[in-house]
């Protein structure tokens, strides 16, 4: 039997406990719940966030991992009174989290707002109905979100995301997965595309429409519905949120479980403390968890799209 045990688990980043699993597997042939060969243990207060150890102990549960909540007012030894100490000293969120054992408030910081299961949907590609890609640019990785939308609501059912790519490699994958289009194809999102990159001699939008065209899309068909320039990024923030739940109630927002980066940055995005700034990963972060590079950029096509349709004026 082998053992590996992990303290403060949250603050390890879900690319270490891949690579870890990696090399547990590899060296102790297939192991299993009823007759496994180790055990891997974490302990950590509750997350302020969806991050991996929600995905995988609550959302996504594999038969093999197991969720132990042990809340402070389990402990039989204390005193009667510590308790109400604690409850008195912290403030409320920090009480839950981390004297009763409960997941955080998902809202507290994050940049989207309100968005519940009932943004969630199971959305169906229409050949018939214009296909919208609205598109961000940035090389490593490259993120792009597909989606239909009407007068008032916008559904995202697939992504495009791909790590040190071009721009032309992302629209040929997009040729490859919507093939025979009958409607409009609407390109939305990063008005920087329209200008010539270092990486080539056209823009980033010439390159979409020369293929689009040379695949067979007709030239009528191939539209292009772009900002002059990018909007404030609040601004963007601020019609995202109103489509997600506006103050009536309404969601008109939906977000189909393929997009699985875009959920993520739904679910995690955060500003920085005290501030309305985007708390996007430096080059520090990155080098200590390379999965925060697919935060920001997916989040940012999609706001792309619903700044463009549904201005906040």
């Amino acid at each position: 039997m082998h053992w590996v045990e992990i303290e403060e688990a949250s603050q390890v980043s879900d690319s270490t406990i891949k690579g870890l699993l990696g090399r547990l597997r590899n060296t102790y042939r297939r192991p299993s719940w009823e007759n496994f060969q180790y055990r891997l243990f974490g302990h950590t207060n509750p997350e302020p966030n969806k991050g991996w150890i929600w995905e995988r102990f609550v959302e996504n549960k594999a038969p093999n991992w197991r969720l132990i909540l042990a809340p402070t007012t389990n402990n039989i030894y204390l005193p009667e009174h510590y308790v109400k100490e604690l409850e008195a000293a912290y403030d409320p969120e920090y009480f839950r989290i981390n004297v009763l054992g409960e997941f955080g408030d998902y809202n507290s910081g994050l940049v989207v707002k309100n968005f519940t299961d009932a943004n969630r949907k199971k959305l169906q590609y229409c050949p018939d109905l214009p296909l919208h890609l609205t598109c961000d640019f940035n090389v490593d990785p490259m993120m792009w979100l597909i989606a239909h939308k009407d007068d008032e609501n916008a559904f995202f059912f697939d992504e495009i995301v791909v790590e040190n790519t071009s721009t032309e490699q992302c629209i040929k994958e997009f040729i490859k997965r919507y093939p025979n289009h009958k409607s409009d194809i609407v390109i939305n999102g990063d008005a920087s595309g329209d200008n010539r990159s270092t990486q080539s001699e056209y823009t980033n939008y010439a390159i979409i429409r020369r293929e689009l065209y040379n695949y067979g899309y007709d030239k009528k068909q191939v539209k292009f519905k772009l900002r002059d320039y990018n909007p404030p990024i609040l601004n963007r923030i601020a019609s995202f949120n109103a489509r997600v739940k506006n103050s009536q109630g309404q969601r008109r927002l939906f977000v189909d479980k393929r997009c699985k980066y875009f959920l993520k940055n739904i679910y995690n995005l955060k500003f920085k403390e005290g501030t309305s700034i985007i708390d996007a990963p430096t080059i520090h972060t990155l080098k200590k968890d390379r999965d925060k590079k697919f935060m920001g950029h997916i989040f940012d096509a999609g706001s792309y799209l619903t700044e463009y349709y549904w201005r906040i004026k």
